[in-house]
C-alpha cells in the first residue's frame, strides 16, 4: 500500500521559470482589461432552439422581458441561410418620476437602462423561408421555421462536359 504524505508546514516550492521573472499580477490582468468587463456586463436573452417531434418545424424561443415588440427585429441575410434576431431598448427614469406627490421630497437621482442584443442562427438547407412566422406574447418571442423535408433538398446531378476541340476541323 502506497502512502501519500503532504507536509503542510513545508510545501514544495513552485519551479521557477528560467529567463523570466514571475508576474505577480498575471491572475488579475484579465480583470483590468476593458473588453473583459464588457463581456461580463453584456445582457443576452435566454434562447432555446428545438425541433418538433415529426422534424418538420424548427422552433426558436427568446425570452425578452421588458422589450416592446417594436424594438425587436428579425432579418434574413441575402442568401437566406442565416436568421438574425436583434433588439435594443433604452429606458430613462428621472428623479421626479418615482411617484412622489406634489410638495414631497423628490429623488435627485436618475437612471438609464440600456440593453441590446443580436443573435444569429444558421437555418437548415431545407428551411421554407417564405413561411417563417413569429409571435410575441408576454415578453416571449417565438419563431417557427417550417422545413420542407429531405425530399426537397437539391439532388446530386452530373453535368455533361462539352468537348470544344472535337468541333474544330483540322487543316
Amino acid at each position: 500500500m502506497d502512502v501519500f504524505a503532504l507536509d503542510l508546514f513545508n510545501p514544495p516550492s513552485a519551479p521557477q521559470r528560467r529567463g523570466r521573472a514571475a508576474d505577480p499580477w498575471g491572475l488579475w490582468r484579465p480583470m483590468t482589461d476593458p473588453s473583459w468587463v464588457q463581456t461580463m456586463s453584456a445582457w443576452h436573452p435566454h434562447s432555446a432552439v428545438s425541433r418538433s417531434d415529426d422534424g418538420k418545424m424548427l422552433n426558436i424561443r427568446f425570452e425578452t422581458p421588458g422589450f416592446p415588440r417594436d424594438r425587436l427585429n428579425i432579418e434574413l441575410n441575402d442568401d437566406r441561410s442565416v436568421l438574425t434576431v436583434s433588439g435594443n431598448m433604452r429606458k430613462e427614469t428621472s428623479g421626479e418620476a418615482n411617484g412622489q406627490a406634489n410638495g414631497a421630497e423628490s429623488n435627485p437621482w436618475a437612471s438609464v437602462e440600456e440593453r441590446q442584443f443580436s443573435q444569429s442562427y444558421r437555418l437548415p438547407r431545407d428551411a421554407d423561408v417564405e413561411a417563417i412566422k413569429a409571435s410575441y406574447e408576454h415578453g416571449v418571442l417565438a419563431i417557427s421555421v417550417p422545413t420542407k423535408g429531405p425530399d426537397a433538398l437539391p439532388q446530386k446531378r452530373s453535368i455533361a462536359i462539352e468537348d470544344k476541340d472535337a468541333g474544330k476541323e483540322t487543316k
